[in-house]
């Protein structure tokens, strides 16, 4: 009787234990990702390329503009 509860206990903390460790790799993985997107916000951010702006005339010509000159 006592063995079988034994049993019983050993087989639930076992199935508790894989589940916990399943959802700790699926949460660092999620964090992981995270950091990843962050990083590639800040790159984004911090190396935005220059605009470029352009003006077309009446017969259809495009024409580069000249850049704005910023402080």
């Amino acid at each position: 009787m006592i063995g079988h509860r034994h049993e019983i206990a050993r087989l639930q903390s076992d199935f508790y234990r894989d589940q916990y460790r399943k959802i700790l790799r699926w949460l660092m993985g999620a964090v992981l990702i995270m950091l990843v997107l962050i990083l590639m916000i800040i790159y984004l951010i911090l190396f935005t390329p220059q605009q470029h702006y352009y003006a077309n005339t009446t017969d259809g010509k495009i024409l580069a503009m000249p850049q704005p000159k910023i402080g």
